[in-house]
């Protein structure tokens, strides 16, 4: 994935196919690694921005070509997760990252409330604002949406090997974790349940809108050498496609249910 920087400075997300009939919402917080110019890629060489500190690789590639292949609404942001962190509560100590994997963040320290407050105005809020007429739209008219949020994570963290080749995160609600576990697993996928990441700690994009709401939602989390290319990314649109296609037909798990 070669460094992207094709987002104007004035927009902080993209809203994919909004009249998708499929009653699945898919949101990208961590699609891109675009900086604006006067933040000056905020201290940081452009071969860090290549990095997954600075976005999911693979993954705004992937929501489009979903969100194409299903007709389902999406939102990807279009900034990256160093400027603001767009799948942290307000007040989390990691919001604006001063550090990421172990690299210092040069733009990120120091800084003033009114550049805090900035950053949440317009890139932070706007982008929660949106998602959330989104799935209130799909609520208002009858349909219960199932929401997804789309991430990527690395093969390789803290010396460990990750075996999963996706893995799905959830907070209260099982419903939509638990049935595409089941689904890939008899595909003969290696999926973890809250693994690598556990959806009882950063999940703010899915408690806010998913949880909030009583809709089916979970975290998808695929491995970064699985949607690196192509060819992977391809694979994991059919493979997602014919499981939530699926799934979004059984009225037993698509229903408001607050846990």
């Amino acid at each position: 994935m070669s460094f992207q920087s094709n987002f104007g400075p004035n927009h902080s997300f993209e809203v994919l196919n909004p009249n998708g009939i499929a009653d699945i919402i898919l949101i990208c917080e961590h699609a891109s690694n675009y900086i604006p110019p006067e933040y000056k890629n905020l201290g940081l060489e452009k071969k860090f921005l290549e990095k997954h500190i600075a976005w999911d690789i693979g993954m705004e590639q992937l929501t489009r070509d979903l969100a194409a292949r299903l007709d389902a609404p999406a939102i990807i942001a279009t900034f990256s997760r160093l400027l603001i962190d767009p799948n942290r509560e307000e007040d989390h100590k990691t919001l604006i990252p001063l550090t990421s994997d172990n690299i210092a963040i040069p733009g990120n320290q120091n800084l003033s409330p009114k550049e805090i407050q900035n950053r949440k105005e317009k890139y932070y809020h706007s982008f929660h604002d949106r998602t959330e007429e989104m799935v209130k739209t799909k609520i208002l008219t009858g349909h219960v949406p199932l929401v997804c949020g789309m991430h990527s994570f690395t093969a390789h963290m803290n010396g460990f090997n990750r075996p999963w080749h996706a893995g799905m995160l959830w907070n209260k609600d099982p419903r939509l974790a638990d049935a595409l576990i089941n689904n890939l697993k008899t595909r003969g996928y290696n999926v973890g349940n809250n693994e690598p990441y556990s959806g009882r700690d950063l999940f703010f994009t899915m408690n806010r809108h998913g949880d909030d709401h009583g809709v089916p939602h979970v975290t998808i989390e695929i491995r970064q050498d699985e949607v690196g290319r192509t060819a992977g990314i391809n694979k994991w649109i059919e493979i997602l496609a014919d499981n939530l296609e699926e799934i979004a037909q059984n009225t037993n798990i698509r229903n408001i249910k607050k846990y």
